[in-house]
């Protein structure tokens, strides 16, 4: 894995009308941010960021090389904020009976932590897991313990093995099994594929928890029960021209 640089920022807030003194790189990327969510990450050049923010393209061009590299520094920003809202929901998981009752719990705090994250941040989100995390020497930013998401992930599902909650042969590869879940349940929570109430979202992230610990060979006596997703809930109809999810 390559190496990742810890560094934990202040968060973000919307950009000022115009900019005079401080700190034009934060600057930038606050403007970056409410322009991503007015418009999509497509919808604005770093020109016209400048512009929102009364610089120069010049002044812009002295910290970012060009538009990717500002949508870069966003996600890797990104990155950095949901490490430390999945460290934050880890620690807050009370004492337990036992330790694999604990781990499943901070498991699934952590899952929480994702899911949460993605639909309060949906700019951010988007930006996170588009072009810019495919780009030339990116390196997400890390939570204050140093780690990125994908660590924590990974020390979470040890945890899990180290007290005897799933078996040690279900260990290879569980990273992608569990972040491809609850990242799929994510994004459809965020591109409104699955619209749901915020008690349905708490609901479905429980249902795709359970499936993940068992899949995982977790015992059934440590994982959640199977909540109700209560009335009014209907899974999205497939696109107009879609039957079964063939063209017709």
């Amino acid at each position: 894995m390559a190496s990742v640089t810890k560094r934990v920022e202040e968060p973000l807030t919307p950009a000022r009308a115009s900019y005079h003194h401080g700190d034009l790189r934060r600057t930038l990327l606050e403007t970056a941010l409410r322009l991503i969510a007015e418009r999509g990450p497509e919808g604005f050049s770093l020109r016209e960021a400048a512009r929102e923010v009364s610089v120069s393209p010049a002044a812009a061009y002295r910290h970012f090389a060009d538009k990717p590299a500002l949508l870069a520094a966003l996600a890797a920003d990104g990155h950095g904020r949901l490490a430390s809202e999945m460290e934050k929901a880890a620690a807050r998981v009370p004492p337990s009976a036992s330790a694999p009752a604990r781990a499943v719990k901070a498991l699934a705090a952590i899952g929480q932590a994702y899911v949460d994250f993605a639909v309060k941040n949906p700019s951010f989100f988007r930006v996170m897991f588009g072009p810019a995390l495919l780009s030339e020497g990116f390196v997400p930013c890390c939570g204050a313990a140093g780690r990125d998401a994908y660590q924590i992930l990974g020390d979470t599902l040890d945890g899990l093995v180290a007290s005897g909650a799933i078996p040690a042969e279900r260990r290879p590869g569980a990273e992608v099994a569990v972040w491809s879940s609850v990242h799929g349940l994510a994004t459809l929570l965020v591109d409104g594929a699955l619209p749901l109430s915020p008690r349905q979202r708490g609901a479905a992230f429980q249902l795709v928890a359970r499936q993940v610990l068992l899949a995982l060979g977790c015992d059934e006596p440590l994982v959640p029960p199977a909540p109700e997703m209560g009335r009014g809930f209907h899974p999205p109809r497939p696109p107009p021209g879609l039957s079964a999810g063939r063209p017709r």
